[in-house]
């Protein structure tokens, strides 16, 4: 009887030590290499500042709309508010997948209940595909305005979403110049979707 609890202790405790060693057994989909994060599953790949930590959001549920794929923030507690990340949605069931009408759908989002302000919007270029960039705040706690951006890229039946989220205007002007220069390295590439829902 004695062993027979060693070995279900024993068990637990290795399947616990995975669990806990995995991020709550979550699989990593991407790689790192030279402080670029690679994800050929869902096609995408930028650089981030070394002094900047990351992590991925993949959930790999087809049934959710929207996959968050990976996070970064300053590696400083004191700016940890400052996130970019880089999402996933898939628009193959939309009958209209043009910019113009991802553009209209996302500022309607950011405008619904009149909470949200856009401040500009703009076509711009990325990776090689036209995108709509948003600059908007949101209102906070406290009557404070959180400022936002975010980047909307059409491609392969997905919509590319780059968002650079805060907490406020001095953290936003602190890091928007670290944020274009990660935003100039974003590339996309035809997805494997290989055992991940993207």
């Amino acid at each position: 009887m004695k062993s027979n609890n060693v070995v279900i202790a024993t068990v637990l405790f290795l399947f616990l030590m995975f669990v806990a060693s995995n991020g709550n057994n979550i699989k990593l989909y991407g790689q790192v290499v030279d402080r670029t994060y690679v994800n050929e599953n869902c096609g995408v790949s930028i650089n981030y500042p070394s002094d900047w930590k990351l992590e991925e959001k993949i959930q790999n549920d087809a049934r959710l709309p929207v996959n968050h794929i990976v996070e970064f923030q300053p590696n400083n507690e004191e700016d940890s508010m400052a996130i970019v990340g880089i999402e996933l949605n898939d628009i193959s069931h939309l009958p209209d997948r043009t910019l113009e009408s991802i553009k209209t759908s996302e500022e309607n989002n950011i405008t619904m209940g009149g909470t949200g302000i856009i401040e500009t919007s703009e076509t711009i270029s990325i990776a090689g595909y036209d995108a709509q960039k948003i600059v908007y705040t949101v209102l906070g706690e406290n009557n404070d305005r959180l400022k936002k951006m975010e980047i909307d890229v059409p491609a392969y039946n997905r919509e590319y979403k780059i968002t650079f989220d805060t907490s406020g205007s001095s953290l936003y002007q602190k890091y928007i110049s670290t944020v274009e220069e990660m935003i100039g390295t974003f590339k996309i590439n035809e997805p494997t979707f290989e055992e991940i829902a993207c």
